[in-house]
């Protein structure tokens, strides 16, 4: 029977993802090589949405893979990269450099200050950081005004209002009461920003389990849970490694050229029709390897 006459929020991916349409703006959580939601993203780039504008903090290849597949028309953040893999994503950076996507740059905190407004629901919200700098000048959208009560230079950070987030936990029970390991980084800030919310777990478990640890509870009323199993694959999560050959094999592919990607795309994220299907491609040692 549903807890206190509440129904299950679990969801195929597909169905959970159908909010995502052209124009879409998306927020997209995870921080460099862990926690990213590629279950989700892989099945993005395989509906060929088109125009999205993609919130990523400090994002990596789930940005260059829906650029790759045509979905995005605008980026927002603060880095797109693999660290010492590629300081910046290939895809992302000849996308930028060639002027098909547009980039909202900005610095990590301008992010939780951008997304703290929209989920405080504000206009903005002021910060110091970058007063002083070319901030401005390169992103129009940093405001700098006099502080009414000191009268000191501040800069105003626009809102960051996301149609849709989509966020990765270790666990969630069926109400979508979701529990990451470790900070999650920004992704409760990507969830309270957002109109909906889709969560990408490993695994289901019971309420009363949730309730043993209900401090590291995060929770959106309606929020959809999608169960996917190494979903975050290639990057890392609670109990598993980022496979760093696989991020070098994509950057290789990357580097490689219009055939090279296409073959990656074609292999990686067009082709499986699910997740189950994507990490048969990967194999069950290469997965088993990873586990911590």
């Amino acid at each position: 029977m549903p807890l206190g006459g509440r129904s299950s929020s679990l969801s195929e991916i597909d169905d959970a993802i159908a909010c995502v349409v052209d124009g879409t703006t998306v927020g997209i959580g995870g921080a460099v090589t862990a926690g990213h939601p590629m279950a989700l993203v892989r099945a993005l780039a395989r509906r060929g949405v088109r125009d999205l504008t993609v919130v990523a903090p400090t994002g990596g290849i789930e940005v260059d893979l829906l650029i790759a597949a045509g979905c995005v028309s605008r980026i927002v953040g603060s880095y797109v990269g693999i660290e010492a893999i590629a300081g910046v994503g290939p895809v992302y950076r000849s996308a930028i450099e060639s002027g098909r996507v547009e980039v909202v740059d900005l610095d990590e905190a301008h992010c939780v200050a951008g997304l703290r407004a929209a989920g405080q629901g504000l206009p903005f919200l002021p910060w110091r950081g970058g007063v002083g700098t070319a901030f401005p000048q390169l992103n129009p959208t940093l405001i700098e005004f006099d502080d009414p009560v000191r009268g000191e230079p501040l800069l105003a950070i626009p809102a960051i209002e996301l149609d849709v987030a989509l966020i990765y936990a270790e666990v969630s029970d069926c109400y979508g009461n979701a529990q990451p390991v470790g900070t999650g980084h920004m992704d409760a800030l990507l969830g309270s920003a957002a109109k909906q919310v889709v969560i990408q777990v490993d695994r289901v478990v019971s309420t009363e389990e949730i309730r043993r640890n209900p401090e590291k509870t995060i929770y959106w009323p309606g929020s959809k849970v999608v169960k996917a199993p190494f979903g975050t694959h290639p990057y890392s999560n609670g109990w598993m490694t980022s496979d760093e050959q696989h991020l070098v094999d994509f950057v290789a592919a990357a580097k490689g050229g219009d055939e090279t990607l296409s073959e990656y795309l074609r292999v990686h994220v067009l082709e499986p029709e699910d997740n189950d299907a994507y990490l048969e491609t990967v194999g069950i040692r290469r997965i088993s390897s990873l586990l911590i």
